[in-house]
């Protein structure tokens, strides 16, 4: 199984950059915009060369711990 990565790096004036890495194709927008729910509203995107790759079949599951 490919390794998916995201970095979220926290600035010391709040805001909040996400880079999503291990993505191919356009399935990389549906994490950022959960990100986006989660962090707030995008104020930018810069898309990688990884965003022009054949778009993967790929199944979520994510798990939120307290």
């Amino acid at each position: 199984m490919k390794q998916r990565e995201f970095e979220v790096l926290i600035g010391p004036d709040g805001t909040v950059e996400v880079q999503v890495r291990g993505f191919k194709g356009p399935g990389c927008l549906e994490v950022a915009k959960w990100f986006e729910r989660v962090v707030g509203e995008l104020q930018s995107q810069q898309l990688t060369s990884e965003f022009y790759d054949p778009q993967e079949q790929v199944q979520y599951r994510i798990d939120q711990r307290h």
